[in-house]
């Protein structure tokens, strides 16, 4: 589901929503540890099962995937570039870059969140994605969320020319 934001305040009340989800799911875990003494059951239902919720979309998801969800809204929702019109957040299963400026080639950007950056190639297979799908952009970006992992500019991990990676630690 795309979802244009325009201004720095509407990124507030998409922060709410994103801390309603995750205080929703934190109480389903909490359910769920208190009844299921098999830690293996735990993580299969965390990880296969609908107990969590999607924080813009007030739908259910598994757990692991509210995880990623609510790491790339809170780390994509930024205004470095008053040029770009705004942005649009692409975190559903649409096609294309997970953050586009709203004025055609000023930004696109692609954001994760990951044990590491170099798990499943993720961090190369998104500098790829830019290089493929965004080459007209003026800035291009991987922003990414990885324990140990400081809020700032990761230059030992571009491997690209032009496109900037930055841990982001929220």
């Amino acid at each position: 589901m795309p979802l244009d934001i325009h201004s720095p305040a509407q990124i507030d009340p998409l922060l709410e929503r994103v801390r309603i989800a995750a205080t929703r799911t934190a109480q389903a875990l909490a359910r769920l540890t208190d009844s299921e003494p098999d830690g293996l059951e735990v993580l299969r239902r965390m990880k296969f099962t609908e107990m969590a919720w999607d924080p813009l979309d007030d739908r259910q998801l598994n757990l692991v995937e509210q995880v990623n969800q609510t790491w790339t809204y809170l780390v994509s929702l930024f205004e470095r570039h008053p040029d770009a019109g705004g942005f649009r957040l692409n975190f559903g299963t649409e096609a294309g870059s997970d953050i586009l400026s709203l004025v055609p080639n000023v930004v696109a950007a692609e954001v994760f969140a990951a044990v590491r950056p170099s798990n499943n190639r993720k961090l190369t297979k998104d500098l790829q994605k830019l290089v493929r799908e965004c080459p007209e952009a003026r800035a291009r970006y991987v922003f990414f969320h990885a324990p140990g992992f400081q809020h700032e500019r990761q230059q030992k991990l571009e491997s690209l020319d032009g496109i900037e990676v930055w841990g982001i630690n929220v």
